[in-house]
């Protein structure tokens, strides 16, 4: 295990869930940038945690039988990195052991739950489970292209134009959704609001008016577009924030509790970081 690797393997899981404070997410998001071993830790993280969340419905897995799950894993790692110390080759990388692992996670949580299925899913079905929770940097980059060619060319008029109807974007999106009240604080104008399709998913759009200026605020589940695989991050306000750019626009992002919130403008890089942050609020 490489130097990189020791250092980001007690921070995964306080990561997945978002729970670290922004300085450390900024050194996790930072080790993945630099490591691929580190970045495949964190994406098997994702993967038995999203597992775990579509195989249960309303019954919880106890704590001892997620600490069994976890023991597991880290006992079969630290055999085949035995077993590399001792000369019997190379043992697995982490990228063909995750959708292993992932798989193995939706069947012991299965177990733990008591609820088993009535036909096993078909190859295709598992494949889209797969793409689904496991986004690629290259998909993760196609997602962000939409939400910049939407921001490029909205819709002539959008949905709902009362911002407390937005709350019934919900259903649709996957997380909770509300109107970013600190946009106001900078003097923004809201216009209204829709859902719109980005690739398999749906995100929130918001859109405003910035004195001479188009602002797009996008709300969305940030397991499905996790932009932290392509953007590098900064510490605005205490946040952890991933800046970029696209055919001319600036995008800005955060995530919460598994909430993403993303802006795209024409304004530069320091002002789209302040009003990401204003759109959690």
């Amino acid at each position: 295990m490489s130097n990189a690797a020791r250092r980001i393997e007690p921070l995964v899981d306080a990561y997945v869930d978002g729970e670290l404070p922004p300085e450390k997410m900024v050194e996790v998001e930072q080790l993945m940038l630099d490591s691929e071993e580190c970045r495949e830790q964190v994406m098997l993280s994702q993967a038995i945690k999203e597992s775990m969340r579509h195989a249960l419905t309303d019954e919880e897995p106890s704590a001892s039988f997620e600490a069994r799950l976890r023991g597991a894993l880290r006992a079969e790692r630290e055999r085949e990195e035995a077993l590399e110390g001792h000369g019997h080759g190379r043992v697995l990388p982490w990228k063909y052991i995750l959708p292993i692992a992932a798989a193995a996670g939706f069947t012991l949580v299965l177990g733990a739950s008591g609820d088993h299925p009535q036909s096993e899913p078909s190859s295709s079905a598992q494949a889209n489970v797969m793409s689904n929770t496991q986004p690629t940097p290259i998909t993760v980059d196609a997602l962000v292209d939409e939400l910049v060619s939407h921001h490029a060319a909205p819709p002539p008029e959008p949905e709902v134009v009362e911002p407390r109807l937005v709350e019934t974007f919900e259903p649709q999106v996957g997380v909770p959704v509300h109107v970013p009240q600190g946009l106001q604080d900078y003097g923004a104008q809201w216009l209204g609001g829709s859902v719109i399709p980005v690739r398999n998913q749906k995100a929130a759009s918001f859109r405003y008016r910035l004195g001479g200026h188009r602002v797009t605020v996008y709300v969305y589940d940030s397991e499905r577009v996790p932009v932290r695989y392509i953007f590098k991050p900064r510490v605005v306000r205490n946040t952890a924030v991933y800046m970029g750019s696209r055919r001319g626009y600036t995008i800005a992002a955060v995530e919460r509790r598994g909430v993403g919130y993303a802006v795209a403008t024409d304004l530069d890089e320091p002002e789209s970081a302040e009003l990401v942050v204003a759109s959690m609020r």
